[in-house]
Parts: C-alpha cells; structure tokens; sequence
C-alpha cells in the first residue's frame, strides 16, 4: 500500500468568524410574520382548531402552538380571540 501524506484538517481551521446577519423582516407587525405563520393565522380566522391546521400544514399539533406563540409575540396578542379579530382588521 502507498503511504502517501494525509493532511489533517482541523474543524477550527474551517470556522469563520461570524458576522452578524441583516434581517429581512421586522421583528414585529404583520410584516414580520412568516409565510406558514401567515397560513396559520389564516386557518385560525376560518375557525379550524390546532389538529386541523397541522392536518392541513402536514405539521404537528405542536408545530401549530409554537407557531402561534411566535405570532402572539410578534403582534403583542395574547388569545386566540383577538388574533381572529385582528386579522379580519388586517384583511
């Protein structure tokens, strides 16, 4: 067998400093939401409960909850009630 020479790479070789990433969004209103955020809240105005939007989504229940958790944040909301309510306001 050849004994060639190995090279021996280190993962600290391979890092890069990080630099702070631009955002595209704000990080609150309606802007800031995601797309499947979005579609979250859109369900949730048709009246579907948590399972059938993960149905929909072909997401878990639980993907659906932190969804809206997300959403509550960044519109300064706290129920489901007034998320219906807002996003008939917003169209």
């Amino acid at each position: 067998m050849g004994r060639g020479r190995r090279t021996v790479h280190r993962r600290s070789d391979r890092l890069r400093p990080a630099r702070p990433r631009e955002r595209k969004r704000p990080t609150s209103g309606w802007a800031s939401l995601t797309p499947t955020e979005r579609d979250v809240v859109r369900l949730v105005s048709e009246g579907l409960a948590n399972n059938d939007i993960a149905t929909r989504l072909f997401v878990s229940p639980r993907t659906v909850q932190t969804h809206l958790t997300h959403v509550y944040t960044k519109l300064g909301l706290t129920s489901r009630v007034q998320l219906a309510q807002e996003a008939a306001r917003h169209g």
